[in-house]
């Protein structure tokens, strides 16, 4: 029968560890990742109601904080 090292259990709790840590900051990123993409959906959405409301592009851009070549990427989707 094998005996088993200490030094290596402790090298393998470490790196199991370590992966539990990855797994949690990933997990964070990912959840952040969704929160920012929602937040962006929703600033398009409200860009393209105020864009089929006829209100000017700055307004837009202050009520959204989108930019003025995403506000035109919208106005050409709301085109076609």
């Amino acid at each position: 029968m094998e005996t088993i090292d200490v030094c290596d259990l402790i090298a393998v709790e470490r790196m199991i560890y370590n992966l539990e840590l990855t797994l949690e900051e990933m997990q964070q990123q990912a959840l952040l990742k969704g929160k920012l993409e929602g937040k962006l959906e929703a600033q398009q959405e409200i860009a393209k109601n105020l864009l089929l409301l006829n209100v000017d592009i700055d307004t837009i851009i202050k009520a959204t904080g989108l930019s003025p070549e995403e506000i035109n990427t919208l106005c050409r989707q709301l085109e076609n």
